[in-house]
């Protein structure tokens, strides 16, 4: 489906900068959207960036009812302001921080641009994959700005975890969280242009199992020109700052605390997972603990993936959520 995208940069208070923070989102809108379709609102994992979804997006984008009516208004995705470009924006704040970004600022972010009133009159329907799972839940909690409105959720590979599945399988969570802060510490950031990345990305995990599209985008939005003391070297460098990616594991209160919250969440609206059949960073007995808490309005598992399963079968993606946008998966009494 052909679209047209439009980038939106606001700023808004932080107590890192009395210059606020930028926050970065980018808009899809198909050639022929219906004006009463659901808008989708995407969120990345830890490290990746806004343009992760655009093949999935393209595809959700064409989607039409029995009639031939298209079920998509639009599509907006977001960057955490540490990663992707937003972090090119915030590299003044992020290089003078103290404290590493965490998910609860992208939520305010989120909330404060959602007040701008940018969805005003649209039915949101939420999707996000690993820690942009935890914002979608964090985003529906008081707060000093009102809670999201969305007509529904889909949850994709979500990092969350029980109390109780954490207090039984510590040793083993804790080692894979400080395994993966200390690899991504460890990782290669730099490289003469963009072609070399590609080839260094080519052999080496988790590059190595994602689809080739997504690496391609990766290479395009998930790279930026490096700089050296504010002056550019002629090399590319990751957009993320490592250290902001590592400080995205270690944080794991959040996913606590909204765990607990979806035990109290109105069970009138509706939650779907989409997950891997694969299991990796997250076994399944996360999964399960959480889908246990409240139960889901579908459960869908994407062949030939794990916990990366955007990045590594965004086609099996695109059909799961396809299922759900199209009603295919609903339980018969809500629809």
């Amino acid at each position: 489906m052909a679209y047209r995208t439009t980038t939106r940069i606001e700023t808004f208070p932080s107590f890192r900068s009395k210059n606020g923070l930028k926050f970065v989102g980018k808009c899809y809108t198909p050639e022929k959207y219906n004006q009463e379709g659901v808008t989708l609102v995407f969120f990345h994992c830890s490290g990746s960036h806004k343009e992760v979804w655009e093949t999935i997006i393209a595809h959700l984008l064409g989607l039409a009812d029995k009639n031939g009516k298209p079920i998509v208004h639009e599509a907006w995705s977001f960057d955490m302001p540490s990663h992707g470009e937003a972090a090119k924006y915030n590299k003044e704040v992020l290089r003078s921080a103290e404290l590493s970004m965490s998910v609860n600022e992208w939520t305010e972010g989120f909330r404060a641009f959602v007040k701008l009133g940018v969805f005003e009159g649209h039915q949101l329907v939420a999707i996000a994959h690993s820690l942009g799972a935890t914002l979608v839940l964090l985003s529906l909690m008081p707060g000093e700005l009102p809670p999201v409105n969305y007509k529904y959720i889909v949850l994709v590979e979500p990092s969350l975890i029980t109390q109780e599945s954490w207090k039984e399988h510590m040793e083993d969570r804790q080692g894979a969280l400080k395994f993966l802060a200390k690899a991504t510490m460890k990782r290669r950031d730099t490289w003469n242009s963009r072609e070399e990345a590609r080839e260094y990305f080519e052999t080496r995990l988790p590059w190595n199992t994602w689809d080739p599209r997504i690496l391609d985008i990766y290479v395009r939005h998930g790279l930026t020109e490096a700089e050296d003391d504010g002056v550019q070297t002629g090399k590319v460098a990751l957009a993320t700052p490592k250290a902001q990616e590592s400080a995205a594991f270690v944080n794991i209160e959040p996913h606590f605390v909204v765990v607990e919250f979806l035990k109290t969440l109105d069970r009138s609206l509706p939650i779907h997972f989409v997950l891997g059949t694969d299991h990796d960073v997250m076994p399944d007995y996360t999964h399960q603990g959480v889908i246990d808490v409240r139960p889901p309005a579908s459960v869908q598992r994407v062949p030939d993936a794990a916990h990366f399963v955007v990045q590594q079968n965004p086609d099996g993606v695109a059909a799961a959520l396809t299922q759900i946008l199209n009603g295919a998966v609903w339980p018969r009494a809500a629809l």
